[in-house]
């Protein structure tokens, strides 16, 4: 949809209105989620079997909303079906899916279950054996699983248990070994590594009707992302089975973020032209960005060198605790203009200081006749979060940290304005501008960089400010055997620094920063045995640093050092990147349910996008510099059966 982009080819990431991918808050059943996607951003952590319904916001937020600066995206599971059973299951080449609902005791308890996994199978053990010696192995996987009860213990009364657990896992690992004619001399290496990430999720939720006009939803909640890379190093020479050489070297690296929250929210309808919403939040943040352990052990010519652990980051957790207000009111003026008015207050405590918050929203809309309508709206947003990322790409290595008593938090008014057409029966159109000031927001310093540790990250980062305009166009078409919508986007970001700091203090381009977006997507019934649907993006590329040319500088001392010379940041923007995405259903209706066969082409015409550029030389002459790319998603086609009933 106009607006929203999508994160660097086979990474990890959203893009709304200007802001990167830790300013969209995403939440399962009102629960926050640190990280949305699987296997870097080709799939999302949400079952589509297990979703209700979905709501999207990159404007007009309502109160009841905050916590981020350029998206709400509410993600609501199923409740289960008290009535009767049913449910899905499907095989693939990319994923296999299971869910389950129905009744445990009928018009009172119910439930819902989904479960999904990637097969091993399609990564597993990707073996390269080179002479006998070398083998090298590469494994990915991720599943999750959705449960949730519903029970009813009157009309005015519900509680609602819900469970979430997914995890992505890679490894790599590569062993050498190497013997001589008789076994009495022997080589041995190993090199390993292992990736994990992934959220748990718990609540429970309490409904309750006090009457026609007031309704209550009480929600106590568990949150956790976890992140953890670890990895070893070995080479041993031995010598009649008694080691002459050895060198091994472990490294383990964790990070997370845990929280406990309580809310309570409540629906009020005093009159029917005004609904009003209020209510109060608390969540206990705890942040540990993160924890890393080494262990080194040299051994030469059979005598111990060294021996060591090492503990080589803070392993401190970091607490913060919030409190968010919040009322608003969605009520009718008249026949034709409808507004929104609410305020969001919040405070949150950390390190021994408390940042407090006003945040004021309104949105209107007018009723111009005819199918014509106007919509306009003011929003003020506050984010406590940080995630601190070593690269320009959007990675589960990146640490989560919250503002401190030198960071403050992060701000950001924006202002929107919009027409809608929907008098042609079956058409949606639209057009939307915006602008967006942001306070605060971090970028490292020139010349520093951080990877896998957040030791001293204040030292590392400038606080400054950011601006967001653009132009968003869209045409729906939502009747008929052929649906799809078209949209543009016309945007600019740029953020600036105080003098002295990055970029000698003037404005530059943000690295999510995209001029241009086309976005096309098309389905069409064919009959009710056969569907297809097209999907179709085009993006102008965003922005990175790169060395411009070689230099040298001469230090106090007298030596010489040659290094890059950067002008300005963000100096290259990179190429533009398109993808074409296929898929057709075939269907047959059978004596208990539905069958369908789904083949589906991503990256169909295997469009080589840049996934990341990088610096390099001329073959043909080495002292010219030039720019490569590399693509990690060429053409990845897909097979399923689905089985529903």
């Amino acid at each position: 949809m106009p607006g929203v982009q999508a994160g660097m080819e086979g990474f990890a990431g959203m893009y709304v209105r200007g802001g990167g991918p830790d300013q969209n808050l995403v939440m399962l059943d009102g629960i926050p989620v640190y990280n949305a996607d699987h296997l870097l951003g080709v799939f999302s952590i949400f079952t589509p079997e297990a979703v209700k319904n979905t709501t999207f916001f990159k404007s007009s937020f309502p109160a009841r909303y905050g916590g981020r600066l350029s998206s709400i995206v509410d993600v609501r599971t199923n409740d289960g079906d008290m009535h009767k059973y049913h449910g899905a299951f499907s095989i693939g080449l990319l994923t296999d899916k299971l869910h389950i609902e129905g009744p445990i005791w009928k018009e009172r308890t119910s439930f819902s279950f989904s479960a999904r996994a990637i097969p091993t199978l399609f990564f597993k053990n990707l073996i390269v054996d080179k002479d006998d010696t070398y083998s090298d192995k590469y494994n990915y996987y991720f599943y999750d699983v959705n449960a949730k009860v519903n029970h009813k213990f009157s009309d005015r009364s519900r509680i609602f248990l819900s469970f979430y657990k997914g995890k992505d896992h890679y490894h790599y690992d590569s062993y050498y070994h190497g013997d001589n004619y008789d076994n009495s001399i022997k080589n041995y290496s190993k090199d390993n590594s292992h990736l994990n990430w992934g959220n748990t999720i718990a609540y429970g939720r309490w409904n309750y009707v006090f009457n026609s006009k007031l309704f209550c939803n009480t929600t106590v909640s568990y949150n956790k992302y976890e992140m953890g890379l670890d990895g070893n190093m070995e080479d041993t020479y031995t010598v009649a089975n008694k080691v002459q050489d050895r060198y091994y070297y472990s490294s383990k690296f964790n990070s997370g973020i845990r929280d406990w929250s309580a809310r309570m929210d409540f629906d009020y309808t005093p009159m029917p032209q005004h609904h009003i919403k209020f209510g109060a939040e608390y969540i206990h943040h705890t942040f540990r960005p993160g924890i890393a352990t080494s262990k080194i052990q040299d051994i030469d010519n059979g005598a111990l060198q060294e021996d060591t652990v090492y503990n080589t980051s803070n392993s401190h957790a970091m607490r913060g605790q919030e409190i968010s207000l919040y009322a608003e009111d969605n009520f009718n003026v008249n026949a034709r203009l409808s507004l929104n008015a609410g305020v969001r207050t919040s405070l949150f405590h950390t390190q021994g200081k408390s940042y407090y918050s006003l945040q004021p929203r309104l949105s209107a809309r007018y009723d111009l006749g005819q199918g014509y309508s106007a919509k306009a709206s003011y929003t003020c947003m506050a984010q406590y979060v940080h995630l601190l990322s070593s690269t320009p790409l959007s990675m589960p290595t990146d640490l989560w940290v919250p503002i401190t008593k030198d960071i403050s938090p992060m701000y950001a008014n924006q202002f929107s304005i919009g027409g809608y057409y929907s008098g042609l029966p079956g058409w949606e159109f639209s057009v939307e501008g915006y602008y967006k000031q942001m306070k605060h927001i971090l970028e490292y310093q020139d010349g520093v960089s951080f990877f896998g540790t957040s030791t001293n990250w204040e030292e590392k980062v400038e606080m400054g400010e950011g601006r967001s305009f653009g132009l968003e166009l869209m045409a729906q078409k939502t009747l008929g055997k052929t649906t799809g919508w078209l949209a543009y986007t016309l945007s600019k970001t740029d953020h600036r620094f105080k003098s002295g700091t990055i970029n000698q203090g003037r404005w530059f381009p943000y690295k999510y920063d995209r001029r241009h977006s086309i976005s096309l997507n098309l389905s069409h019934k064919f009959s009710d045995r056969i569907d297809a649907g097209a999907s179709w993006i085009f993006n102008t590329g965003g922005c990175i640093t790169i060395p411009e040319k070689a230099t040298i500088i001469i230090r106090p001392d007298g030596s010489i050092e040659e290094t890059g010379y950067i002008s300005r940041r963000n100096n290259y923007r990179l190429p533009a990147s398109h993808r074409l995405n296929l898929g057709v259903n075939f269907n047959k209706k059978t004596k208990h349910g539905m069958r369908t066969w789904n083949i589906s082409l991503y990256n169909a015409y295997n469009a080589m996008n840049p996934t990341f550029v990088y610096r390099s030389t001329s073959k043909n002459d080495p002292n010219k510099p030039i720019i490569k790319k590399y693509t990690i998603l060429p053409l990845i086609p897909s097979f399923t059966y689905t089985y529903k009933c």
